[in-house]
């Protein structure tokens, strides 16, 4: 048949399906979806992410100061850096225990809480001594960000006037123009008028709720199982070795973390007695109600509590995944948090 008549005879049909296309209506968030992002960016993420802001500034601070100081303030000196790295940590896990927003255009978590910590890299940057923003975009990431810090501040414990404490500085420098940055982020979401842009606020929609999930999964794959499973698959009898480990500092971080998810189940369960879901709004109340109760007793001391925490952290998100997505319209798809 010569192409001209194919082409006589399928043109008809690419035009139709072209148009069948163009005729299905943009997908749209639930009703109240303007007024729950409002919400959620403005009383939640918003202060935490000027909390985070505040306290990579005031780490940089005391960094400052533990690297200008007398040698026999050096201890002492030390001692109030580790204190604000701890802080600045739990802020960052309350802020990105779901992380929307700037958080993923920044690709933050992967920029600021790279782990594992390469203690060669960080070696390495030290002899280079980068100083200014340029030069330490040339520094890879993984000798940078909040388990740089730790390492720094907790293995290395830089001597005052050291090339490692002037590296330190850069580091603590590099987090705080983050901070700053992804602030200014989440006052801009927080001031969008979500009802003036359906699209845009379909896709924040999805995003938070995949989000959400993905922070569900990052704590209890990553930051617990993770850490368990590789012990107990290469039988060495060693014990696990989770982050935030050479500061102590593991199990606030989980609790910072669980305290972002925790923190969106009420207006979530809200979202769904609204619509009439009463039934499902209890179950996922009373499904955060048991994570929290496992995750109360999560910590890096007690090793045999932690199977139940991510027992009920799984179910808590399959929950969701399974009922409460779909009853809000929720298309559930791969984020940053899902596990291997």
């Amino acid at each position: 048949m010569p192409s001209f008549f194919l082409r006589a005879l399928f043109a008809p049909i690419a035009l139709l399906a072209a148009a069948a296309v163009q005729a299905q209506p943009a997908p749209v968030a639930p009703a109240g979806a303007p007024q729950f992002l409002t919400s959620a960016y403005r009383d939640q993420f918003v202060p935490r992410a000027n909390a985070f802001a505040a306290e990579s500034a005031a780490l940089g601070t005391a960094i400052d100061t533990l690297c200008d100081a007398p040698a026999g303030e050096a201890a002492t000196a030390l001692a109030a850096a580790q204190a604000r790295w701890k802080s600045t940590t739990t802020a960052w896990d309350r802020l990105a225990g779901v992380a929307v927003g700037p958080l993923v255009k920044r690709r933050a978590l992967t920029a600021l809480d790279f782990n594992p910590t390469r203690p060669a890299l960080i070696e390495r940057a030290i002899v280079t001594a980068p100083s200014g923003a340029e030069a330490m975009e040339r520094v890879g990431t993984p000798a940078k960000g909040i388990p740089a810090l730790e390492w720094l501040l907790w293995s290395k414990k830089p001597a005052p006037q050291s090339p490692a404490c002037r590296y330190t500085q850069q580091v603590a420098i590099e987090l705080a123009r983050e901070g700053a940055t992804i602030a200014t982020g989440f006052a801009d979401l927080a001031a969008t008028d979500w009802a003036a842009d359906p699209a845009k606020t379909y896709l924040a929609w999805q995003e938070l709720f995949n989000q959400w999930l993905g922070g569900f999964e990052r704590l209890r794959w990553a930051q617990i199982d993770k850490p368990l499973k590789t012990v107990e698959t290469s039988r060495t009898g060693k014990a696990p070795v989770f982050s935030r480990a050479a500061s102590g500092h593991a199990a606030q971080s989980w609790a910072a973390h669980w305290e972002a998810l925790r923190s969106l189940a009420p207006p979530v369960a809200q979202a769904l007695a609204g619509s009439g879901k009463q039934p499902l709004a209890a179950r996922l109340t009373q499904s955060f109600a048991g994570t929290d109760a496992a995750m109360q007793r999560a910590t890096p001391a007690d090793l045999a509590a932690l199977p139940a925490a991510t027992r009920e952290l799984a179910a808590t998100k399959k929950l969701i995944e399974a009922d409460v997505a779909p009853a809000l319209e929720v298309v559930v798809g791969f984020s940053d948090g899902d596990g291997d």
